[in-house]
Formats: C-alpha cells, structure tokens, sequence
C-alpha cells in the first residue's frame, strides 16, 4: 500500500511524468500503427494472389489431361480443397491503335470455376448490372474473340481524383485490338481481338492482363484444339490442413484417377508438382524487411527509456529526504528501490494501454483520415490505382499488441532502474542530520 500510495501522490504532485506517459503512448501508438500497416500490406498481397492464382498450383508433367472438368469436380470434391480451376498463361504485346503498342500478360479462364476465385461479377464494367452467364460475346461482332482488357492497359486514372473515367472506358467496348504472343512451337502468334468487357480487379497485375477463354488460349499455347484438356490448374485449399497433408492427398487422388478414370497404365501416368504460392520466399523476405522496418522505429522510440531515466532521476534527486524518512521508519533498501521501479512499471503500462488506445483509433480510421487530408489539401497518400490494394489496411495487429506494450513497460522499468539504485543507497543519517 505504501508504495501505491507514493506512485499516486508523485503522478498528482509531478506533473512532469505525464510527458513519459505521453511519449510512452506516442511509441507505442506508432509501432502498432507501422505494424499492423505492412502486416496488412502483406496479408492483402497473399490475399490478391491468391484470388489470382490460388492458393497453390498443380502441375501434371507431361500429356495434358482430357476431360479436366470431371477431374475437377472429383479434386474440388475432397476435402482438403475448397476449389480448382484450369491455369494458361502467357504474355505478348498488345496493339490499341497506331503508334499504341504496349506489353501485357494474357490469361486463359474458365468463367464458372475462376469465379470460385475471383467474384468476376463485381469485376466487369459491362456485365456487372447484367443477368445470366458471364461470357467474352462482343454485341455486334458475333463471330468476334472476345477478351476482357484490364483497366490499366487501356486507361489512366484522373490525376487529383484517382478514379477513372468508366463514361470513357465505356466506348473502348467493341474496339478491335491485336495481340502479339508466343504460340506453339515457339511461333509468332497474331491474335485479332474485340474488347468484350472492361475488368477492375484492384489489383496491380490483374488490371494489366487481358483474359480470354481458357480453350482459345490452351490451344493457341499447345496446338491441341480438343475441349476440355489441361495441365496447369489452381487450387484453393483448406486452411486447416498442412501444405505436405494437401500434396500427399492430391497426389495420390491424381493416380488414383489416372488409373481408374483415364485408364492410363503407370508408365503414362507422370508425376504431379504442387507449387505453394504462399510459401513463396518472397513473403518471407517481406517479413524480414518489416521486422527490419520495426527495429529502426523500436530503436527510435527507446529514446523514451532516457527520458524516464532523466525524469526520475530528478525526482529521485528532489525526494531524497522522504526517500531517507522511509527507510528509517524501517523500509528496506529493497522496498526504496521498488517504490521507483514500480512507478517506471506503472508508468509504462498506463502510457502503453493509452497507446493501443491510440493506435487502435488511429489504423480503424486511416482511410477517413487519408479521405479527408485528400478533400482538405488536394492531395493522394494512397493512389488506389497504383497500390496493390484498393485501401489502406485499417486492422489493428492483435497478436502483436502484448509484445510491444510489454516492451514498453520494460523500457521503462529500466528506465528507471538507476534511479531506482540511488534511491536504495540513500542513507538516511546523512539526509537527516541537519533535520
């Protein structure tokens, strides 16, 4: 209780440590907030790329399958996989008109399966308010490849509003353009498209990619002009199951059906590859980077274990004679170094909770604050057009929140341990004599 009451009554009478307090929440609030920012930068990178590319791909090596559809109904159905859907890829140059020439990805889809990946409905200009199927039909050309054109290859976004023009855009719908590509056999491949639709992805590689009929693209690639044959497919798998578990799992279904189902003998029936997306060692050198990131500010922010050092040494220096009063009423050295260290623990601990306070208010409202900063000044933090998100991450990093405050805490401690020692070797006959 004696030292409760000394915190109480050193926090009212020494207004000074309400400045720890205060750059306590500072430090706190602002690793929370670069925290929880890139954490989030980078949950919604692996988030877009996987409604890109899945969670993982599966490579069949060798003769592509027939009848892919039943073979992925059969995946779809185990429960280790939520979805799949063919995979054809490529890239080339895309002709707009004269003098317009620009580099750009292609991509064969199968609508129905890819939408288990990407909502396609809320992605298309013109196709968004419309009912049934979504296709590549383009109105007018009925014999015409359709393609869908990310945003990005045919448009900019207005400079002071970041939005784009969709009145515009709208027009393009129809337009005739050519795609230079690589087909089989590594020939020069001329493909005469017509804009179907316009796709806002939000995403950086999704709107500079134009997307076609999967068939059209596998044929051009592998010269087989059969339905429904593939070898490259993406799945979206279970969160709960471990990535060995799901390729152990697809594997063997792959020559389970091989055999049954295609009726391949074990010589035709060539290996199966899973490729996690996710587990890319990109990701992890991102984490690094951010960890990185964090150190700098956490060595930034500790210049706040000096000010409680500087603080309390003050107080310490002020209060050497109740300090000595004390420790002749019978308090240990123990106890006079505890009443300090203790205030610098409680100190760090109420300037840590008002920190995640802060920083909790601070990430949830990032995009009004951003919105309002762009209506106040005129000027774009965040350029939706060029980032791979479509916002700011605005959610808090809870698992990282305990760490940080307790670092915090114990900044402060430390703090105020030398203080804390002064205050221990204090002896009461020298502070008292002239009493």
């Amino acid at each position: 209780m004696l030292k409760l009451f000394l915190w109480l009554r050193y926090l009212r009478k020494k207004k000074i440590v309400i400045l720890c307090i205060v750059a306590v929440a500072l430090s706190v609030s602002l690793l929370l907030v670069v925290d929880s920012f890139f954490t989030g930068l980078i949950e919604g990178l692996k988030n877009s790329l996987a409604a890109q590319s899945g969670d993982a791909f599966a490579y069949i090596y060798g003769r592509p399958i027939p009848r892919y559809n039943a073979f992925l109904n059969r995946l779809s159905a185990l429960k280790e996989v939520d979805a799949a859907a063919p995979v054809c890829m490529g890239g080339g140059l895309l002709w707009l008109q004269s003098g317009d020439v620009r580099e750009a990805a292609i991509k064969g889809i199968d609508v129905e399966k890819d939408s288990k990946f990407i909502n396609w409905r809320n992605c298309l200009l013109r196709q968004k308010e419309q009912s049934g199927p979504l296709n590549f039909d383009v109105a007018g050309y009925p014999d015409a490849n359709g393609v869908w054109v990310g945003v990005k290859l045919i448009a900019e976004p207005n400079e002071r509003t970041d939005k784009y023009d969709t009145g515009e855009i709208r027009k393009l719908i129809g337009k005739k353009v050519v795609f230079t590509t690589e087909g089989y056999g590594g020939k020069r491949k001329v493909i005469p498209l017509r804009i179907s639709d316009i796709a806002f992805t939000d995403t950086i590689w999704g709107d500079q990619t134009l997307y076609v009929p999967f068939e059209y693209l596998f044929e051009i690639q592998t010269d087989i002009a059969e339905a429904e044959y593939a070898n490259i497919f993406k799945l979206k798998l279970d969160k709960g199951y471990s990535s060995e578990a799901v390729r152990s799992v697809v594997s063997d279904f792959w020559q389970s059906y091989a055999r049954q189902d295609l009726g391949w003998k074990d010589d035709d029936i060539f290996r199966l590859n899973i490729d996690y997306e996710q587990e890319h060692s990109y990701f992890v050198e991102l984490r690094k980077q951010m960890a990185i990131l964090l150190l700098i500010f956490a060595v930034i922010c500790s210049v706040v274990v000096l000010l409680v050092f500087c603080i309390f040494y003050m107080i310490v220096e002020t209060k050497l004679k109740d300090i000595a009063i004390i420790k002749s009423c019978g308090a240990s050295s123990t106890t006079a170094a505890l009443i300090f260290t203790g205030f610098g623990g409680c100190i760090g601990l109420t300037g840590s909770v008002l920190g995640v306070v802060i920083g909790y208010v601070i990430v949830r409202n990032v995009n009004i604050l951003e919105r309002w900063v762009h209506i106040i000044t005129g000027v774009k933090l965040w350029r939706r057009s060029s980032y791979i998100l479509n916002y700011i991450p605005n959610q808090l990093n809870w698992p990282d929140v305990f760490p940080i405050a307790l670092a915090a805490v114990a900044g402060c401690c430390v703090g105020a341990l030398i203080p804390a020692i002064v205050a221990a070797k204090t002896k009461p006959v020298d502070i008292l004599r002239y009493e």
